[in-house]
């Protein structure tokens, strides 16, 4: 860990929760706009009781929707993936953020797998294998990336670290991210391998 540092000003940048944000905002106020539209309408032409009614809920529904959209992305707006010459550095908000360091790790890989009722969409996780393994007792910003389960692979241990990518950086931004990580571990990469359906889970990603 590195506290107290950032990525250098020329790493590879994945603001995916900025990216989300802009998308995801504009309809967040359509929904809130939409919701208003019929109680304003009440309101300035009178309606009666009968509408008014079928009007709250019309509001509740579609203001509800809003809100919810707009909380979600809000609170996910500083999440980012980078990677430089010091290491890979996950940020998902001030609670929760982590630097691994390239020369802490032995190997690093990818692992997929479709996702669960949708064999289109590809669930992916970059595997972090720290040189001599997994410390004891871990450092409480990794301690959330901890996974121990067989990887079934050579040079990725049972015991490491997981970073779930989210599915919207990894259909935003392609194969850049996947390239840039497996840029940045050089030697280290032991390459992409697929999974069997449900060996990655939704709740398994970091957003």
């Amino acid at each position: 860990m590195l506290p107290g540092r950032a990525p250098a000003p020329d790493a590879a940048m994945f603001p995916f929760g900025k990216q989300r944000m802009r998308r995801t905002l504009p309809g967040a106020v359509a929904a809130l706009v939409l919701g208003l539209l019929l109680p304003v309408s009440c309101a300035v032409y009178g309606y009666g009781v009968g509408t008014w009614v079928f009007a709250v809920i019309w509001f509740l529904v579609f203001g509800l929707a809003g809100v919810v959209m707009a909380w979600a992305v809000w609170g996910d707006r500083d999440a980012y993936l980078a990677f430089d010459a010091t290491g890979v550095w996950w940020w998902h908000d001030k609670s929760a953020h982590a630097v691994m360091p390239w020369d802490a790790l032995e190997t690093v890989g990818l692992f997929w797998c479709p996702g669960p009722g949708n064999p289109g969409r590809r669930l992916v996780s970059l595997e972090l294998c720290p040189a001599g393994g997994v410390p004891e007792p871990q450092e409480p910003e990794l301690a959330p990336l901890f996974v121990e389960e067989q990887a079934g692979l050579a040079g990725i241990p049972d015991r490491r670290y997981r970073i779930g990518l989210p599915v919207f950086a990894v259909r935003h931004y392609g194969g850049a991210l996947i390239e840039a990580a497996r840029s940045g571990a050089a030697h280290r990469w032991v390459g992409e391998h697929e999974r069997p359906a449900g060996y990655l889970r939704p709740e398994d990603l970091i957003s």
